[in-house]
């Protein structure tokens, strides 16, 4: 009777984890676009701004994301790190607009604006990770997003 009962569970553990590893691998990552950058306020040690990202969520079903984590980079500095966690929906097959607080200070952007001053332009990097819950748990996925900031746009 043990053995039967053992067979049981490890059959039931080998299905559970049969189905989590099989719904990663049907996952597909969301793709991320900065939208537009919004100063909010700018003190003396540094400033706010909200980050705009438009997130395309590329699979057939919605996605509800938990926790939200971003790098902001300027040219080669990080400026800003953080995470949201709020629940955030992600449209089935749609785009869907993430709005990302953001806290730098003067320090961190020094660099950059001497480049933006020099060259008239500075490239910017967004990274982070949606964490997306699932029937099978927490799938943890990595986004990315790029793009140049010109003076003459």
């Amino acid at each position: 009777m043990r053995r039967w009962m053992l067979g049981l569970v490890l059959a039931a553990v080998a299905v559970v984890s049969g189905c989590a590893t099989l719904a990663r691998q049907a996952f597909a990552n969301p793709m991320v676009t900065v939208k537009d950058v919004r100063v909010k306020g700018v003190g003396l040690q540094g400033g706010s701004l909200d980050l705009i990202l438009d997130v395309y969520n590329p699979n057939e079903y919605r996605l509800d994301a938990s926790r939200i984590t971003y790098q902001v980079w300027v040219d080669s500095s990080q400026i800003a790190t953080g995470e949201i966690e709020k629940l955030v929906t992600l449209t089935d097959k749609g785009n869907s607009e993430v709005v990302v607080p953001v806290n730098f200070t003067f320090a961190s952007v020094q660099k950059a604006l001497l480049h933006y001053s020099q060259r008239g332009s500075v490239d910017y990097r967004v990274t982070g990770d949606f964490t997306m819950k699932t029937p099978f748990g927490s799938i943890t996925r990595p986004y990315t997003g790029a793009g140049r900031l010109d003076t003459f746009r």
